[in-house]
């Protein structure tokens, strides 16, 4: 088979072709005239956040390394506006912090994705499900003005992080009894069903992980089709949810769980059954999710899951050298024991004026092919291949 890298310089080698026949950098109306869309809509989490938290101590404008020279169209919501022509992603939601009322708004941008964003967004101190943190509720406001547009364009993102959530509970069961797990799987499975899997011991309780996920991707899906669909959206781009046991944060996780089982080869074994029973609940999403949209023409579901576990399995074919550690500095420690960074200083330019990383290559720009700037988020780079990942589904679906 032809390496992926092969296939991605295609895609932008057709990608350049197309805004070149429709006149270039200079032709952008005539780019959005073309694919007949004129204006993008995003939902979503950190992975589409065009800058809710900008100015807030330890956030930059995205959740990645700052001022690169993509910018200002480093996320992959704001490179495919940019493909299309369309006017320049800004964040509706701004986050001010007060205590009444955390969130202002502004009016005209339509980007409505928030950093920490969840699908059954459940924890109070976020507003539970009326809070721009919920993604439900990121839809209900985004519809809220009346009904879409056949020209427009609406991308959604999430589930990672309600996975982080899922995975957190079921490691903290040993500290609760499992309280937390039960309590977040409650919300969403029926009583008379979670009921007689908690009693199931440890196969049980991993039932669990798989069944809220399955519930998640319903709700999940019952929210874009109330709120979009049933609004006249007709072009709606979805990625599913990719493998968070590949971020170097749950790699610490995994090995964290090793070291707890005494390393070894029983360590090595509690780690991949953990691996694999976590990734199986993000697949369990994922296949529900791909089922409920099957039939939905008007949705292009883009397989984010199978595209970032390639490059984490052969990074070298997307020109990436290292998918393990972070470009940004480690600036302290979080009360979970993990690596924090601080998104606000970790800009281009202080990542080139660094002493490159002992086997980093490019000199001054070896950051530009590591995939994770922090434990959870892409670099500039992972951000541009998910951008071809999901032009090349919109190309897929006649929609570019």
């Amino acid at each position: 088979m032809r390496s992926m890298k092969w296939k991605l310089a295609l895609l932008a080698t057709a990608t350049a072709a197309f805004l070149v026949g429709c006149g270039g950098g200079g032709g952008a109306d005539q780019t959005s005239k073309r694919a007949g869309i004129t204006s993008v809509k995003v939902i979503g989490d950190s992975l589409a956040d065009s800058g809710t938290f900008k100015g807030i101590p330890t956030n930059g404008r995205i959740f990645s390394v700052q001022d690169s020279a993509s910018e200002p169209n480093t996320l992959w919501t704001e490179r495919i506006a940019a493909l299309l022509g369309t006017p320049q992603l800004c964040n509706f939601f701004k986050y001010t912090g007060a205590a009444a009322s955390p969130f202002s708004v502004v009016p005209g941008c339509s980007s409505y994705a928030v950093g920490g964003g969840r699908i059954n967004n459940i924890n109070p101190q976020t507003g539970a499900g009326a809070s721009p943190f919920s993604i439900t509720y990121q839809l209900q406001v985004a519809s809220s003005a009346g009904n879409y547009k056949s020209t427009d364009l609406l991308l959604i993102d999430g589930g990672g992080n309600d996975a982080a959530d899922l995975v957190g509970a079921y490691l903290n069961a040993a500290k609760d009894g499992g309280a937390s797990y039960a309590a977040m799987a409650g919300t969403l499975i029926p009583a008379a069903a979670l009921g007689p899997m908690l009693a199931g011991g440890q196969a049980g309780l991993a039932q669990v992980g798989s069944a809220y996920m399955v519930a998640l991707a319903d709700k999940f899906y019952a929210s874009i089709k109330t709120s979009a669909l049933d609004k006249g959206a007709e072009r709606i781009v979805v990625l599913n949810t990719p493998g968070i046991t590949n971020t170097p944060r749950f790699q610490m996780v995994l090995d964290g769980i090793a070291a707890a089982y005494g390393g070894g080869a029983t360590g090595a074994g509690a780690r991949a059954q953990s691996e694999a029973l976590f990734k199986s609940w993000v697949e369990a999403f994922n296949s529900r999710l791909a089922n409920l949209v099957a039939n939905e023409k008007r949705i292009v579901l883009v397989d984010f899951y199978t595209a970032f576990n390639d490059q984490i399995a052969n990074p070298a074919q997307y020109g990436l050298t290292n998918v393990k550690t972070p470009a940004c500095p480690i600036t302290g420690m979080g009360s979970d024991g993990l690596p924090s960074y601080n998104f606000q200083t970790c800009t281009a330019a202080a990542l080139s004026a660094m002493t490159p990383p002992a086997g980093a290559t490019g000199g001054s720009n070896w950051w530009q092919t590591y995939g994770f700037s922090d434990g959870f988020h892409p670099t500039p780079l992972g951000y541009q291949l998910l951008s071809q990942l999901v032009a090349k589904s919109l190309a897929t679906a006649g929609w570019l």
